[in-house]
């Protein structure tokens, strides 16, 4: 993968975490509950849970599907899954919802390899 394509695929996964925050933190406050951590956002807190949960299925995801290094992906999950241990509730979410992405993306390549044979 080029240079430019991997800058393209980095911007792709921001803008897919920045319109997916709000979703995610919304589902995470309806499962977990509402928490006080992120005070300082201004009266949105599903923005800071939001943030972690949306970053850690889409990085997964789309670095498995486009055959990103093993090295990059783990380094990119576990530096936000470190942060994340800040609450526990956040980290066993955050990491769930990795695995989630990586089996997703696992599928897909799974799906698109059978196609590619018949």
């Amino acid at each position: 993968m080029s240079t430019k394509n991997k800058i393209i695929l980095f911007l792709f996964i921001v803008i897919l975490i920045i319109i997916f925050t709000p979703a995610f933190g919304g589902l995470y406050e309806k499962i977990i509950g509402r928490r006080i951590t992120s005070w300082f956002l201004g009266g949105h807190p599903e923005y800071f849970e939001g943030f972690f949960v949306s970053y850690m299925f889409f990085v997964p995801l789309l670095l498995t599907l486009f055959k990103i290094s093993k090295k990059v992906l783990l380094s990119a999950v576990i530096v936000v899954l470190l942060i994340s241990l800040l609450s526990i509730e956040v980290f066993l979410v955050s990491l769930a919802t990795a695995i989630i992405g990586w089996l997703l993306a696992q599928i897909i390549l799974l799906i698109s390899k059978q196609l590619k044979k018949s």
